[in-house]
Order: C-alpha cells, then structure tokens, then sequence
C-alpha cells in the first residue's frame, strides 16, 4: 500500500467519524416543532401546575369517571371520562396548541390518553405518573 492510499483511507476515516458525530449531535437538537409527550413524577406535575397558574394554555385533564371526579380532583382540572364512548370525541373538541397535564386514578389510563393525543395532533402532553393516588399520598392539595 502506498502513501498516498494510506493518506486517502486516514482522511476518508476521519471524515465519517466526523459525519457521525455531527448526525449525532443533529438528531440531539430538539425540533421547536416537535411533539413533547412525557410522563412525569407527581412532584414535577405539582411544580409544573404551580408554575403555570394562571396560563390560559395550559389544561389539567382527569381522565377518571365523573363520580371519582367529583369527589376529589386536582384544582382548575377538566372531567373527561377515559371509559366513555364519546372520549375520543371530546378530545377531538381540545385545543390542540395549548399544554396539557394528564392524570387518572393510578397512570394507566392517562399514559393511553397521552398517547392517544399525541397521534391526534396535541404537541405538548404529560402524563402524571402514579395519578391521583400518588397525588394523594404526596399530600398534596385537592379540591371537591
């Protein structure tokens, strides 16, 4: 092998891994555009509410039956129940630019409610992890 091949084949490796390393660190820069669905800890879903107390764009959503609803639920929090027929509708009838904070009663149906968000449109969505029950056990506020 020649000098000159050798030159060749160090440059040709040098230029891949720097091809790699860019491609790595695009796919790392977050799209201003892009879908931001998360689960979050109750914790950071109470700091999250807090901070955006009186945000017109943001929505708390309890996807849990009415009656559980009514006896307590995270306060300024919207009722639409995940087991009804019509849920997929009434999530269609949302303001899909605004911010929502999903919970039910223990992370399930509120994570398929995310998901389900997601795949209509809806570009800022958490889930709050463990719901209403970690909620609870957190102590933190509720309102009836």
């Amino acid at each position: 092998m020649t000098n000159q091949s050798k030159h060749l084949i160090s440059a040709l490796l040098i230029l891949f891994l720097i091809a790699i390393d860019i491609s790595g660190k695009c796919s790392s820069i977050k799209n201003l555009d892009s879908t931001d669905t998360t689960s979050i800890k109750v914790n950071k879903a109470y700091k999250l509410i807090k901070a955006n107390a009186n945000n017109s764009q943001f929505v708390i959503l309890d996807v849990r039956k009415p009656d559980d609803f009514l006896k307590e639920h995270i306060a300024n929090a919207i009722n639409i129940d995940f087991k009804s027929e019509d849920f997929s509708n009434k999530i269609d009838l949302l303001d899909k630019g605004k911010t929502y904070l999903v919970y039910c009663y223990g992370g399930f149906r509120s994570k398929n409610t995310m998901q389900l968000m997601e795949k209509k449109g809806f570009k800022k969505i958490y889930n709050m992890k463990g719901g209403i029950m970690k909620w609870r056990a957190k102590k933190l506020p509720l309102s009836k």
